[in-house]
């Protein structure tokens, strides 16, 4: 340790010798660095307000959630399990908002699948081309039924899109694009059979896969005595949309399929990555 009392620091301060801080000030304070530093001066006052209006944003978002009326299953069921309360009202919300949403493709998808395979017939009638293009614009603007489908397929939606908005405008030009486009998706084309999902079921499927599962492996419990289900997770559903008799298991068979089949998808690369990759040599130097 430097000792301050000693000749040198004396000296030192006696011949005033400017520190590093006071020549930075003399820095920047000159006019040419003044002026080199406007440019940077701007940038940061841009990315303030940006994060300002970030901010607020964020917090208009939150003072929605928290006077939007509580959710009375899922909500409870987060909080119990030591989730903010905001969040746990959030994530209620979008779960509800899913399940909705997954009930109402469900109830569109074979509508959506007939005008794709219509359209990718040529020499079909104008009105009749006109309807097919009105039920897929529809599709595409209230659902993600098309992206589904195009992901599904490994193609890209938005050439289709512009042809059918191009086509609806009357623009027949775009009507042969719109055939060879729909032509290459048919084939990829299926209709789940059995009955449509309902918001509930959608619901609670992803309900297991994302809140329930990662902290529970227990799907539902059956009382023989009650006659119904009984757990906690099923009690929570069956409050948020006030189903009395709500069965979780179809929700709970979708999901053990969709992950079996995402396993089997992953397991099937892994094989074919160790196919491809250089087996060690067995010969003898």
């Amino acid at each position: 340790m430097i000792d301050e009392s000693s000749p040198l620091c004396a000296a030192v301060k006696e011949a005033n010798i400017p520190t590093l801080v006071d020549h930075l000030q003399e820095y920047l304070t000159h006019p040419d660095v003044v002026e080199r530093m406007k440019p940077l001066q701007t940038a940061c006052d841009g990315l303030l307000r940006a994060l300002s209006g970030f901010c607020k944003q964020i917090g208009a978002v939150v003072q929605r959630v928290a006077e939007s009326p509580p959710s009375p299953g899922y909500e409870p069921w987060l909080i119990e399990r030591g989730s903010n309360p905001i969040l746990a009202r959030m994530i209620a919300g979008l779960l509800v908002r899913i399940g909705n949403r997954s009930a109402e493709e469900s109830r569109r998808l074979p509508a959506v699948v007939r005008a794709i395979r219509f359209l990718a017939k040529p020499g079909r009638n104008r009105r009749a081309i006109s309807g097919s293009v009105r039920v897929l614009l529809a599709a595409w603007e209230k659902t993600s039924i098309i992206e589904t489908i195009f992901d599904d397929a490994g193609l890209n939606e938005s050439e289709f899109i512009r042809s059918l908005k191009s086509v609806s405008e009357g623009h027949e030009v775009a009507y042969r694009r719109l055939t060879e486009i729909a032509a290459s998706l048919a084939p990829h084309l299926s209709i789940r059979r059995g009955p449509k999902v309902r918001a509930t079921s959608a619901a609670h499927e992803f309900f297991l896969e994302y809140a329930v599962m990662p902290m529970e492996h227990r799907a539902y419990s059956w009382d023989e005595s009650k006659g119904k289900f009984t757990d906690p997770v099923t009690e929570a559903t069956r409050c948020e949309f006030d189903r009395r008799h709500f069965d979780p298991r179809p929700a709970y068979r979708r999901l053990k399929a969709r992950q079996k089949g995402i396993e089997l998808i992953a397991a099937g690369s892994a094989h074919l990555e160790g196919r491809r990759s250089p087996q060690p040599s067995n010969m003898q130097n």
